[in-house]
């Protein structure tokens, strides 16, 4: 397992841990729920449907057996940890980094990056090296509909002056994820900014954030 990266944060992550780890393995978004009969229940439908309709890739059973393996190796680590899916991605978020030093063990996976927060920047703030904007709003982690896809990409397409999407939100915006986390976020300079996108899509935003300049 390579070395950390040390990111300077206001606090460590989700106020509870102090490393992460991405870990990349190809369709792991079947393992949001670590439970066999899930990941069994959820590949079925996914060939089924591509049996009848076509544009998605087929889940192989080697590929199958890989996310199994991955199920039982998440389910035995020796410490609590949390785990976010999203796309091929697994981020993995632990205070002690050991229980994944032989994750490389599952076929097909591999690290992208260990950070270690360092709590050193002021709380209850996003802190820039050069802000170009007030506040940062951060959205809840949910399941969106299409409707509710639909209505993001109207909201803010047609308020482009207004809103600087962050790289992933941008990601789901534009693209065709239906899966929003948390760490997905918009910079902009409208004080009433969460109460206006709750409007669109209820419940939406998890929370509001001044932004300011990092010290020199």
């Amino acid at each position: 397992m390579s070395k950390p990266i040390v990111v300077p944060r206001s606090t460590l992550y989700f106020h509870t841990w102090q490393y992460v780890i991405l870990f990349l393995l190809p369709e792991a978004s079947f393992l949001r729920e670590l439970r066999h009969e899930k990941i069994n229940q959820t590949i079925n439908y996914r060939n089924e449907w591509l049996a009848r309709r076509g544009g998605a890739k087929h889940i192989s059973p080697t590929e199958q057996q890989i996310l199994h393996d991955a199920c039982d190796y998440l389910l035995t680590r020796a410490h609590p940890f949390k785990k976010v899916v999203c796309g091929n991605g697994i981020w993995l978020y632990t205070n002690n980094p050991k229980d994944f030093e032989d994750i490389a063990i599952i076929p097909t996976g591999e690290i992208l990056y260990i950070n270690q927060a360092e709590v050193t920047l002021t709380p209850n703030v996003v802190t820039l090296k050069y802000p170009r904007h007030a506040f940062r709003t951060y959205f809840r982690e949910r399941w969106l509909s299409n409707d509710d896809l639909a209505i993001l990409r109207r909201y803010f397409d047609t308020r482009r002056d207004i809103f600087r999407l962050g790289p992933g939100f941008a990601n789901l915006v534009k693209g065709r994820r239906m899966w929003l986390m948390s760490n997905y976020f918009v910079d902009h300079d409208e004080p009433n900014a969460d109460f206006l996108i709750n409007m669109a899509v209820p419940g939406i935003v998890r929370k509001t954030l001044p932004i300011i300049a990092r010290a020199k």
